[in-house]
């Protein structure tokens, strides 16, 4: 009888033929056929070829020769078609041109082997409709699988239940892996398993082309006999393990898949099923979409939170910065906030000095949310404190610099402009430290603009500003602003301008202030029309009342 050994090893193809004789496999340097594995013993098998008798027999090797899925305990007959498994390398019988006997199936019927199957999601609704066996599996498994969507967990309190699950829907396996997808990881990870047997955790090794087929093309894998599977060559990293059938599955969400869910065996004669695969794939859904559902909880919870906590700093800048000016004799005074957000980085304060002079600033950090808030507080009470007493624009404007320098990061800095008014002349001296020039509108109509002095607060640490002065005549006015009126944009891109603002501050010059800022409100809108709110929109108007 002319029998060949036929294998795969290191995904190369290993034939042997069983010539007349015995035949030593081990990794002894005197065997027939030869394997260095670690797990194959020195003298671990032999077959023994006598005319038309063709056995195999156990050596006493550590880790065992099965023979169709039984342990060999002593010789046992051998013919074409059987499988011999030497510890985790298997190795079919094939007999003349590479086929079974006449009269032999492939397999002997002591042991079913199922090949490698795949499912797409289409033949899995399909499988589901078609299969009332499949059916009353999935009952009972997706039945358990209710709380899953019903109950709120964190997700990593989801694991613990989805593992008994699957050990439900797959009759205990050896091991159960659930690897998830993560932004900064090229693969996987997992984030939950259950083992049970000699197999260990670490020794988790998946099949990259495996893999490729659940995550990407969105299809589920089952094989019973990685070795010859000729649909995954040979599967080595699978064999390597020891493992005789191994199942995956995609975790689908019904939008994308997050991971996948991944279980094995190693146990002679256990092997997953068609039908296992598919209640398995839905399984994989519905466990898909709970984690889902659980991060979105998650996420929620967080807005929520974040909600709560932007709510309540911006009750706190509306009680910071006041909604109304304190007045000035002989002058007429507005300042309004329309902010993008809950709470923004937009600031402006007036104060009545001791001295007799009235101070009035705006500014604009960079950033919004919390941040941009605490920064605004800070802002709003060093400058109050030293506008009490008395300090002068410039050494204030130095001295808050280098505060906001030392508490803040490198990014983290603030526009400013500061004045101070002395209401008698319409003197102004002020220190613009890189905010949007404001406009003087003098009572005919022409314009002046307030260049910058110094760069913005908080960039460095030794900054230094210089003084500049203007006087206000009767009529006049000067108007402070954030670049989120200049800097609307619409959906084109276009910004709506200095020039388009400049034109409207002339011709409302005279006009009652609060009307003047209700038209650049609708003004904004009818220029962005559908565009969002890109900026904080901050405006603070000084006029001198005519004489």
């Amino acid at each position: 009888m002319d029998l060949t050994l036929v294998g795969t090893i290191d995904n190369e193809e290993l034939r042997h033929p069983l010539v007349e004789g015995t035949h030593l496999i081990g990794r002894a340097d005197d065997a027939a056929l030869k394997l260095v594995q670690p797990s194959i013993s020195r003298r671990h098998a032999e077959i023994s070829v006598n005319g038309s008798q063709v056995t195999v027999s156990d050596l006493g090797s550590h880790n065992g020769t099965l023979l169709n899925g039984a342990k060999v305990a002593e010789a046992m007959p051998l013919r074409a078609g059987d499988v011999i498994e030497v510890a985790n390398i298997t190795f079919r019988v094939e007999g003349p041109g590479g086929s079974p006997s006449a009269g032999m199936s492939m397999f002997n019927e002591s042991v079913t082997m199922i090949p490698s199957h795949e499912l797409s999601w289409d033949e899995v609704r399909q499988e589901r409709e078609d299969k009332r066996d499949l059916q009353s599996l999935l009952f009972r498994v997706l039945a358990e699988a209710g709380d899953l969507l019903t109950i709120p967990r964190e997700p990593e309190e989801m694991f613990e239940p989805i593992l008994d699950l699957v050990e439900t829907a797959l009759l205990n396996p050896e091991r159960i892996f659930v690897l998830l997808l993560e932004e900064d990881q090229e693969e996987p990870v997992t984030q939950a398993s259950r083992v049970h047997g000699r197999q260990a955790v670490g020794s988790l090794a998946l099949s990259r082309t495996m893999m490729k087929q659940v995550l990407e093309e969105k299809k589920s894998f089952l094989t019973s006999d990685p070795l010859n599977d000729p649909g995954f060559g040979g599967m080595m990293s699978m064999v390597s393990q020891g493992i005789r059938s191994a199942i995956a599955v995609p975790l689908f969400d019904n939008a994308d898949v997050i991971g996948l869910l991944y279980a094995d065996d190693s146990r002679a004669g256990k092997r997953f099923s068609k039908d296992q695969l598919a209640a398995f794939t839905l399984l994989g859904n519905v466990i898909a979409v709970a984690i889902t559902h659980a991060r979105y909880h998650v996420l929620e919870q967080e807005k929520r939170r974040q909600d709560a906590q932007l709510a309540t700093a911006g009750d706190i800048l509306d009680n910071i910065i006041p909604p109304v000016l304190p007045p000035c004799e002989g002058y007429n005074l507005i300042a309004r906030i329309e902010p993008c957000f809950e709470v923004g980085g937009d600031l402006y304060d007036a104060q009545q000095m001791t001295d007799g002079r009235y101070a009035f600033l705006i500014g604009d950090v960079v950033g919004k949310g919390l941040g941009a808030a605490l920064l605004v507080s800070h802002i709003l009470s060093w400058t109050r404190f030293m506008i009490d007493e008395n300090w002068d624009p410039q050494p204030l404007i130095t001295k808050l610099n280098h505060q906001i320098f030392c508490c803040t990061d490198t990014v983290r800095f603030t526009t400013f402009f500061l004045g101070y008014l002395e209401p008698a002349t319409g003197r102004v001296t002020y220190v613009n430290a890189g905010h949007n020039p404001p406009f003087v509108i003098r009572a005919d109509g022409t314009v002046e603009t307030l260049a910058p002095t110094g760069m913005p607060v908080g960039i460095i640490e030794e900054s230094t500003y210089k003084t500049g002065e203007v006087t206000l005549a009767p009529g006049d006015l000067i108007t402070l602003y954030s670049d989120g009126i200049p800097e609307t944009q619409r959906t084109d891109d276009e910004e709506y301008g200095e020039d388009n603002f400049e034109k409207l501050l002339v011709a409302e010059r005279g006009n009652d202030l609060t009307g003047l800022f209700e038209k650049l409100q609708d003004e904004l809108k009818a220029f962005r029309k559908d565009a969002p709110i890109g900026d904080d929109v901050t405006l603070l108007i000084l006029r001198r009342d005519p004489a």
